[in-house]
């Protein structure tokens, strides 16, 4: 009986000095060997995750809308910006105009007289002009294009107004275009819905 006491008081002590380590192997996955193999344990700082980054509001779009009037060009502006958007105006290149006309008239008396000629020979279309110069010419009619002037100054003729002339003359630009630009996600879907006022206004993809 003594003899199993003391076999089993030995099995213990072989048992202890083994799993510390006495007869040269370890465990290396024990918690302890585990916090005594770590480098700078004391500099371990526990951090929150960083936030995602945000998600941006989309891309950029940008549009040119033609055909406004000056005044309906500021509004529109006005309502991209309302938006969040940006918006400038483009005046439009000026265009000519061809004018039939009597010019040369030395004074209003001579307007006077001249209309009442063509008032004679039928003419009720006409339309009196006094220049900077102090002399006056009277307006027959107004052509988008030379050829159309040209076709109405031989029906004048006919009549037999010889003093009638065509004149191209360059015009103020009486529309604009507003450069629209915003996130893709809010122009592309409210412009629409902000030019429907206008008949003649168009979207155009911008220029580069």
């Amino acid at each position: 009986m003594r003899l199993f006491f003391f076999l089993l008081v030995l099995a213990n002590l072989v048992f202890f000095a083994w799993t510390q380590g006495y007869f040269g192997a370890s465990d290396e996955d024990r918690e302890p060997q585990r916090l005594a193999n770590q480098l700078h344990a004391d500099k371990l700082r526990i951090v929150r995750e960083a936030p995602a980054p945000a998600a941006k509001n989309g891309d950029l779009a940008c549009r040119l809308v033609d055909g406004l009037a000056v005044a309906d060009a500021e509004t529109l502006k006005a309502a991209v910006e309302a938006i969040g958007g940006e918006a400038k105006t483009q005046p439009l290149a000026a265009s000519m105009l061809y004018l039939v006309l009597i010019g040369d008239l030395a004074n209003q008396a001579a307007a006077d007289k001249k209309a009442a000629e063509l008032t004679r020979f039928g003419i009720a279309d006409q339309r009196p002009a006094a220049l900077e110069s102090g002399r006056h010419e009277i307006i027959l009619g107004s052509f988008p294009d030379e050829p159309a002037a040209r076709e109405f100054l031989q029906g004048l003729l006919k009549r037999g107004i010889k003093s009638a002339r065509v004149e191209g003359r360059d015009q103020a630009a009486s529309r604009v275009r507003v450069e629209t630009r915003a996130a893709a996600s809010a122009l592309l879907q409210q412009l629409p819905k902000l030019i429907a006022p206008y008949a003649d206004a168009t979207i155009g993809e911008c220029t580069p």
